[in-house]
C-alpha cells in the first residue's frame, strides 16, 4: 500500500504549500533589507523560512522558497538604493539551497513513515469496526483469561452484552460463576479443573440469567494460548435462539408422532364404531325392548355418533393436502369447535357464533383448521371461572374474509403485546411452544388480495 501524501493529496494543501513558499521569504527579506540589525545576518531569516517549508511540504516547495528568495532579496535591495547581490550572496543563497535540499530529504522519511503509520491505523480501524459489527451480528462476545492473575477476564472492546449486562460487573471469574444457572452448576468444577491442566479446545453450555429474569443459553469455545499454561482465549455465544427452535422442533416431532398415533387410533375405531352402531340399531328395531332400555339405546346411539364425528374430524387433521379448494369458512369454524366441544362444556363456556353466509375462501382446509386451532385454543386456555364467554365472527366480501374472536380471560400483559407474533416466545412456559401465532401470522392465502384477519386476546 503506497503511503498516503496529503501535501499532494488535496488542492487546498498544495496551495497553502506555494503561497507560504513564496510569501515567507519575501517578509523576511523585506526585514532583512529594512532592519539594521538584521545587516549583520542578512540570511537568517530566509533560512528560517526554507526550513520550515522543506520540513513541512518537501523539496519542492523549498527550492520555490529559495528562488522567492532571490528575487524578493534583489528587489528590496533595488528598492532600498543598496549594493546589489555580491559574490558572497552567491555563496550564502547556494549554503541556503544546500540547506533546503537536506531538511526536505532529512524529514522526507520521517513524512513517509507518518504516512505509513496513518494509513496503518486506518486500516486497523476500518478491521475493528468489522468485527464489532460481527460480534453483534452473532451475538458473541470474545474474551482472554489468564487463571495465574487472580482470576481476571478480559473481554475484548465491542463485544455483544450475552451476560445481559455491562462487562465491568464481570471482570472476575468469580463473577461470572454466579450467573450461571443453579442447574448446571455441578458442572463447573469439571470445567476449571479441565482449563487448568487440559490443552484441548473446550466447548461448553451453560445458562444464564439476565437482570430482566429472563434465562439464555450461552456456549463457550476457547483455546489455550499457545506456549502459556494456563491461559485461555476464546468466545462466547448467546445461542438461545437456537436452543428454541430445537425444543420447538422436538416439540413438533412429537406432535407429529401424536398425529400419526391418531390418524391409526382413529382408522382403527371406525370399523368396530361402525358395526357396534349397526348393531345398536337392529337391538332398538326389537319390540319387546321396554321403552326405558330404548331410550338407552337412543342415548347410545347418539353417543356413538358424536364419536364417529370426532374420528373424522381427528382424521380431516392429521390427513394434509396441498390442493387449495374453495372452503366454507363458517363450516370449518364448526368443525374445530366440534373438537373442543369436551373443554367447552367441562368450563361452561358459553359460545357465541355470528356467521355471515356464504363466505369462502380458496385456500387448503387444513391450513385453515390448524390456524382456527390455534386461535380457539389460545381463547380456552385464556379462560377461567364462571361466565366464561368466546365470540366468533365470520364475514367477508369479494375482496376480504374476516375471522374474529373475542374471549373475556385474562388476556395478555400490555408490554408482551409487541412480541406475541415473535417466533418461541410464550407466556404458557409449561404448555405452549410460542409458535402458534407466528405460524398463524406467517399464512398467506391464495385467491384474496389479503389472507383472513383474525383478533384474538388470549394468552399466547
Amino acid at each position: 500500500m503506497k503511503p498516503n501524501r496529503p501535501r499532494y493529496g488535496l488542492t487546498s494543501e498544495r496551495a497553502r504549500a506555494w503561497i507560504a513558499a513564496m510569501i515567507l521569504p519575501v517578509i523576511g527579506s523585506a526585514i532583512s533589507v529594512h532592519f539594521t540589525r538584521f545587516h549583520s545576518i542578512p540570511y537568517a531569516l530566509n533560512f528560517l523560512a526554507v526550513a520550515v517549508i522543506a520540513t513541512v511540504y518537501g523539496t519542492t516547495p523549498s527550492l520555490i522558497a529559495v528562488l522567492s528568495t532571490i528575487i524578493s532579496r534583489a528587489v528590496f535591495l533595488a528598492l532600498a538604493a543598496e549594493p546589489p547581490l555580491r559574490l558572497a550572496d552567491a555563496v550564502r543563497i547556494s549554503v541556503l539551497l544546500a540547506a533546503g535540499l537536506l531538511i526536505s530529504l532529512l524529514t522526507r522519511s520521517q513524512r513517509k513513515a507518518a504516512a505509513e503509520l496513518q494509513a496503518a491505523h486506518t486500516a486497523l480501524q476500518e478491521r475493528t469496526d468489522a468485527l464489532i459489527e460481527s460480534l453483534h451480528a452473532s451475538k458473541c462476545a470474545s474474551w482472554y483469561h489468564d487463571f495465574s492473575r487472580n482470576g481476571n477476564v478480559r473481554w475484548y472492546s465491542g463485544s455483544f452484552p450475552v451476560f445481559g449486562r455491562p462487562f465491568g460487573e464481570i471482570q472476575h471469574f468469580d463473577a461470572l460463576l454466579e450467573l450461571v444457572h443453579p442447574d448446571d452448576r455441578p458442572r463447573l468444577p469439571d470445567l476449571i479443573e479441565r482449563m487448568k491442566t487440559a490443552s484441548d479446545p473446550i466447548l461448553f453450555e451453560y445458562r444464564v440469567s439476565w437482570p430482566s429474569g429472563e434465562t439464555h443459553w450461552l456456549e463457550m469455545r476457547a483455546t489455550r494460548v499457545p506456549g502459556k499454561a494456563v491461559v485461555w482465549r476464546g468466545v462466547t455465544l448467546d445461542i438461545t435462539d437456537r436452543k428454541l427452535a430445537e425444543s420447538a422442533l422436538l416439540h413438533s416431532e412429537k406432535l407429529a408422532a401424536m398425529g400419526r398415533l391418531a390418524s391409526t387410533v382413529a382408522h382403527e375405531i371406525n370399523n368396530p364404531l361402525e358395526s357396534v352402531t349397526n348393531l345398536l340399531y337392529l337391538a332398538r328395531t326389537d319390540d319387546t325392548l321396554r321403552p326405558a332400555t330404548r331410550s338407552y339405546l337412543a342415548t347410545a346411539e347418539q353417543e356413538l355418533a358424536r364419536l364417529g364425528d370426532i374420528t373424522r374430524l381427528t382424521l380431516g387433521f392429521v390427513r394434509t393436502s396441498t390442493t387449495r379448494s374453495v372452503v366454507d369458512v363458517a363450516e370449518v369454524v364448526g368443525e374445530v369447535l366440534a373438537i373442543f366441544r369436551h373443554r367447552l362444556e367441562t368450563r361452561s363456556v358459553q359460545v357465541e357464533r355470528d356467521f355471515q353466509p356464504g363466505v369462502v375462501v380458496f385456500m387448503a382446509a387444513h391450513e385453515l383448521r390448524q390456524i382456527l386451532t390455534n386461535l380457539i385454543s389460545n381463547a380456552v386456555d385464556a379462560l377461567n371461572g364462571s361466565g366464561s364467554r368466546i365470540a366468533i365472527q365470520v364475514a367477508g366480501n369479494a375482496e376480504t374474509v374476516s375471522v374474529v374472536l373475542e374471549d373475556n380471560g385474562t388476556g395478555i400483559a400490555a408490554s408482551e403485546l409487541p412480541r406475541i407474533f415473535d417466533p418461541f416466545f410464550t407466556t404458557k412456559h409449561d404448555v405452549g411452544t410460542g409458535i402458534g401465532l407466528w405460524v398463524t401470522r406467517e399464512w398467506k392465502a391464495t385467491g384474496a388480495k389479503s389472507p383472513p384477519r383474525a383478533a384474538t386476546c388470549p394468552t399466547a
